[in-house]
């Protein structure tokens, strides 16, 4: 039998457990607000853009976008705009978050087509493009955002 003088201890220990992981949570949960606050300070205003990606008249679905900009310093601390392109071959950038645009400027376009595995079992290429426009300093993409809404000409490859 046990009496209210035994349970007593494990009643404590159990009620520190309980107060001890609330507080752990009451914590990280204002660490984790206030580093949010903090980097939405520093971001660029951005502004929509929207453009299309096609291979030979065909929509290069899944084709991923990353727009560098020109004047890109040596140790960027902005995340660079990017996007996957959909079934009808069109996409909309993102920096912050899904689909929110582009800081203004002048970029580099680079895309990779990722490959896969064929109906048949054969695999394509690692980039479907051949890295023809994976990297900054060879592609000859570019892009302009501007303020506002940006349509971007189609990138027919």
């Amino acid at each position: 039998m046990i009496t209210l003088a035994e349970n007593s201890t494990n009643w404590g220990l159990y009620y520190n457990r309980e107060v001890f992981a609330s507080l752990l949570i009451g914590l990280l949960s204002l660490w984790g607000c206030s580093s949010n606050s903090a980097s939405t300070e520093n971001q660029k205003p951005v502004h929509p853009v929207m453009g299309s990606v096609t291979v030979s008249g065909q929509p290069a679905i899944g084709a991923e976008v990353l727009l560098t900009p020109v004047n890109e310093p040596a140790e960027p601390k902005d995340p660079r705009p990017r996007a996957t392109v959909g079934d009808d071959g069109s996409f909309a950038v993102s920096t912050y978050g899904a689909n929110d645009g582009a800081p203004v400027g002048d970029y580099v376009v680079t895309i990779v087509w990722p490959g896969g595995v064929l109906p048949d079992g054969r695999e394509e290429p690692e980039d479907k493009l051949l890295g023809k426009y994976r990297n900054a300093k060879q592609s000859q993409l570019r892009a302009t955002v501007k303020e506002g809404p940006n349509e971007l000409p189609p990138f027919k490859l």
